[in-house]
């Protein structure tokens, strides 16, 4: 019926279905968000909001070489941050030795596996305290949350992917969310070549309004799949 609904409307990119999907989206992880056409747009818009050409941007070892391919792409350079045995997550220890060392302008915390960085609150608190732009790459934390907060509000952007092997999937297409409007409105303005102004060097991430049809399902869906998946 989504399907049909786009096809009538004649507009099959920058709909009502894309702002619908939104609009779910925030309702659910309680922040404002802009659906892309995948995870790395949303890790690069995040990434050139936060300034990163020629600065340095930390990384936790154990992660999908998209992370620091992203951060390559922005033209950043990666140093490396060592895991937890207990969470295969970023370290708080080795985070603030590595940030102490190498003053990095963003970081990347990944949520492996489904779960909340054991470390997350405290990484989130020195990034606030010390002027480091926090991206939470939340590619498989969908529905994750820890004392009633979701994965993805604790730092400056977080990222979700809708890759075909994720909690939730379209084939193809991620999602940025913020408490930052100035965040979501250069996030906007990154998937679709800066327009209208063009101040932002974007480039095309938009999610086309099929996707997001099914996008808007998986949404709805997530908590008796993340029901399931406990259970499991």
């Amino acid at each position: 019926a989504l399907i049909d609904d786009v096809l009538d409307s004649g507009r099959w990119s920058e709909g009502d279905m894309t702002a619908r999907l939104e609009a779910a989206w925030e309702l659910y992880n309680n922040l404002p968000a802009v659906a892309m056409s995948s995870w790395t747009g949303g890790a690069l818009a995040a990434l050139q909001f936060a300034g990163v050409k020629g600065e340095t941007v930390l990384c936790p070892s154990n992660t999908f070489m998209a992370t620091p391919l992203a951060a390559i792409n922005a033209g950043a350079s990666v140093q490396f941050v060592d895991c937890n045995r207990e969470d295969l997550c970023m370290s708080f220890s080795d985070f603030e030795a590595k940030a102490e060392r190498f003053k990095p302008r963003a970081a990347f915390l990944v949520h492996i596996g489904g779960h909340i960085a054991f470390d997350t609150e405290a990484i989130a608190s020195y990034c606030r305290e010390n002027g480091i732009f926090l991206i939470e790459d939340c590619a498989h934390a969908h529905g994750a949350e820890w004392n009633g907060r979701r994965a993805g509000t604790y730092g400056d952007a977080g990222v979700y992917s809708l890759y075909a092997t994720k909690t939730i999937t379209t084939g193809e297409g991620g999602v940025l969310v913020s408490s930052r409007p100035e965040v979501i409105e250069h996030a906007r303005a990154f998937r679709n070549y800066g327009k209208p102004s063009y101040d932002v060097p974007g480039l095309n991430y938009r999610m086309n309004e099929f996707t997001a049809a099914l996008a808007l399902i998986q949404i709805e869906r997530l908590p008796e799949i993340v029901a399931w998946k406990n259970a499991v």
